[in-house]
This record gives C-alpha cells, structure tokens and sequence, in this order.
C-alpha cells in the first residue's frame, strides 16, 4: 500500500529549492513546468508536467545539484525520502539498487548539461 503523498503549490518564478540545498524531496509534476538552473542563474532545462525532479533525495547524502523555480504555477506530488524507501521495502533489494543506480545516472546527466 502506498502512503498519502503531500500535494504542494508553487506560483511563477517561486523557488522550489536552490543548489546546494540537502535533498529530502522528490517531485512529481501534476500541472504546469520548472525550470532548472545552473549555479550562474541560467536555465539548462525544462521539466513538465508527468515528470519529475529532485532525484538526489533517493540517493544517500543527497544534495541539490541545481536550482529550480516554477515556470508559471505548479503542482506537485512531493515524496518525503523517508516516504520512497518505506515503499520501496516491500519490493527486491535488486529493484532498489537498479532505481539508485538509474537515478545516480540522471542526477549526473543533469550535472553535465548544467555545467555544473
């Protein structure tokens, strides 16, 4: 059974979080897009709704990587970490470290394509 995630708001331009920032979040977009910035302050990507973002908060000592900030208004499904891990217990040990891996992966992509 899968818990109650918190669904969150955010209007345009509003910060999401900011690189650097500890990674206790995921982020799945119901409605709307965000933007991704490098540390200069200049948007590397676009991320819409049925995507996501936030990733380092499934990933051991996570730290944000970028910053984002809503594109116009925003809708998300946030997902605690302690939330994601409480779920993906009932599932193989092999299914977890396959996501970490994957999300590792992306996080990096991410890194590359910012410049950061």
């Amino acid at each position: 059974m899968l818990p109650e995630f918190q669904t969150i708001r955010f209007q345009t331009g509003e910060s999401i979080f900011n690189a650097g920032d500890l990674a206790e979040h995921l982020y799945l977009i119901v409605s709307g897009s965000v933007e991704l910035l490098n540390k200069d302050g200049v948007v590397f990507a676009t991320i819409l709704a049925g995507e996501s973002f936030g990733e380092q908060a499934f990933l051991a000592g996570g730290i944000r990587g970028a910053s984002v900030r809503a594109k116009g208004a925003v809708q998300c499904i946030q997902v605690h970490e302690t939330e994601a891990r409480l779920s993906l217990d009932s599932h193989s040990d092999l299914l977890v470290i396959i996501l970490e891996a994957l999300l590792f992966e992306q996080s990096m992509n991410n890194s590359l394509r910012g410049g950061l």
